[in-house]
């Protein structure tokens, strides 16, 4: 456990001034990603009614980053089951 403390301590414990890391190491960088970790890719399909365009997207982070759009404007639609295109122009479905 490392114990961070302020240079001068005035009639306190060292204990209750300190603060305590329980792990160090969680701060280190370049630390290797477990693989597995996290949530899976969704596909989607994104259709510009506008054009009448259909593209499919490996996440919703993809399709976010085409169309210029926050993910979780994508998110949310799909989550609340919207019917009514996006800013009148796009539809989203997840696959």
């Amino acid at each position: 456990m490392v114990k961070l403390c302020p240079i001068k301590l005035k009639k306190k414990k060292i204990s209750d001034t300190c603060k305590k890391i329980d792990n160090p190491s969680r701060f280190k960088k370049g630390q290797p990603k477990i693989e597995g970790s996290g949530t899976p890719s969704q596909q989607i399909e994104v259709t510009d009614i506008t054009n009448n365009i259909t593209t499919s997207y490996d996440s919703i982070r993809s399709a976010a980053r085409t169309l210029n759009i926050h993910f979780k404007i994508i998110s949310k639609y799909i989550i609340r089951n919207q019917q009514k295109p996006y800013k009148g122009q796009y539809t989203f479905k997840k696959l």
